[in-house]
């Protein structure tokens, strides 16, 4: 079997990465973006998931020095605007819990389920678009505006 090379390796989700775990400290507590590598896979197109995260683990953890792999299905990452990229990189990155870079926690390497609290956060970053990806009205999470955090405590008391 052939070695499949049809695959870059850049910097552009990582460089976002970072740029979030500065702008939201408090949703990213102990994100550490050195231990996910980033993988394009060259022409794939997935509007819907244009990036995929696998957590490795044993066996193949032996042998790599990162926690997580994204591919990003670069077809599709070309031709999103970059308000589009920021949005599904804050969603990739609310899937990994806190915990999940520290070998001694029981969430190390996991992968966490979407929840309230994950839809609370986006729903916040968008500016109050659920569907972000097809609304071109949701708001850019990279913008400078203030906004007041959300929390799963805070929209039980809305209209109290």
């Amino acid at each position: 079997m052939a070695k499949f090379t049809d695959y870059e390796v850049r910097n552009d989700v990582s460089d976002i990465m970072e740029t979030m775990v500065k702008s939201f400290p408090q949703v990213f507590r102990g994100f550490d973006v050195n231990q996910v590598f980033c993988v394009y896979t060259k022409d794939k197109q997935d509007f819907k998931k244009p990036l995929k995260i696998r957590p490795i683990r044993y066996p193949f953890d032996i042998l790599a020095t990162k926690v997580y792999i994204i591919e990003v299905a670069d077809g599709t990452w070309k031709d999103l605007d970059q308000k589009r990229k920021n949005l599904t990189v804050f969603h990739t990155m609310c899937s990994i819990p806190e915990g999940a870079f520290d070998e001694e926690s029981k969430y190390y390497a996991k992968v966490k389920k979407p929840d309230y609290e994950l839809f609370a956060e986006e729903f916040s970053v968008s500016g109050g678009i659920p569907n972000w990806m097809e609304n071109d009205s949701a708001s850019d999470p990279m913008e400078k505006i203030e906004r007041i955090p959300v929390t799963i405590d805070g929209i039980a008391n809305v209209g109290s």
